[in-house]
């Protein structure tokens, strides 16, 4: 049996107008796909800020030794009883990594985070598990996050720019903005007050995307630990969204001897938690 051809019915010719809505629907697309490239391009740091930044972190920055410390966290929340946690923190800045381990309350002991660069885990004894977290972790459900705990770096993260110059107390302040370069960071937008004297910040200013004010932070005092090497020793972050809510730090028992290598390590997490 012979089988017909079927009789072909080609699509036809597109007319001028439908040939014209193809373009420009085109055009818009590539147009949006460059966009984000084409802004990440024009993008610059401001020189006078990145230099204010840089002697910032010249000073906090601890490479070259390893820290040991204690941190004592008191949260206040209107209505309710202080809520008090206990952490210990190894840091080793040459590394970019930091171990973290509640200590105090019962509830919370065992528990704690090991950062390695850019990987953040947080360990759950409970289920003896490693949960990958990012920057916006708040630490015990307080008004901390995580990477106030580890070496900064500022301009890997986020574009600088200097707004001038304001007062906090007491203290003449250089004042920088920073946007955020990626989604990882603690906040998307943060503003920095360094006070003139010793280049060092006493005041952030964290907020969202669309520049609400989320929550205020206090670096109230400093401890040396090296010839021109600090870190703070006393720090009050301030929830601007929930009225009365604050959570205050003091920063005890500051060691700068040698760490073993192991507890920088998740074995070393789950071994504290036995």
């Amino acid at each position: 049996m012979t089988l017909n051809n079927p009789k072909r019915h080609p699509w036809p010719a597109p007319g001028p107008a439908a040939l014209q809505a193809a373009l420009l629907l085109a055009a818009c697309l590539l147009a949006a796909g460059a966009a984000p490239l084409v802004a990440q391009q024009a993008r610059q740091n401001d020189p006078r800020a990145v230099k204010i930044v840089e002697g910032y972190e010249t000073k906090t920055n601890l490479g070259g030794m390893d820290v040991t410390t204690t941190f004592t966290l008191v949260q206040k929340k209107k209505g309710e009883a202080d809520r008090v946690l206990q952490v210990k923190v190894y840091r080793r800045d040459s590394a970019d990594t930091f171990t973290l381990i509640f200590q105090y309350p019962d509830s919370e002991k065992g528990k704690g985070y090991y950062r390695n660069g850019d990987d953040l885990f947080l360990y759950l004894p409970s289920t003896r598990e490693f949960v990958y977290r990012n920057r916006k972790d708040d630490v015990g459900s307080t008004d901390v996050r995580t990477d106030l705990f580890g070496q900064p770096n500022t301009l890997d993260q986020y574009w600088v720019s200097y707004l001038g110059t304001a007062t906090v107390s007491k203290w003449e302040c250089d004042l920088v903005r920073l946007d955020g370069k990626q989604l990882d960071v603690s906040f998307p937008v943060q503003k920095w007050y360094f006070r003139k004297t010793d280049g060092l910040p006493v005041k952030v200013e964290n907020l969202s995307v669309s520049e609400t004010l989320l929550r205020t932070f206090y670096y109230i005092d400093y401890a040396a630990v090296a010839p021109n090497k600090f870190i703070f020793s006393k720090f009050l972050a301030i929830d601007n969204l929930e009225e009365g809510q604050q959570t205050f730090l003091t920063n005890e028992n500051i060691a700068t001897t040698a760490i073993p290598d192991y507890v920088f390590s998740k074995a070393f997490l789950e071994e504290q938690s036995r």
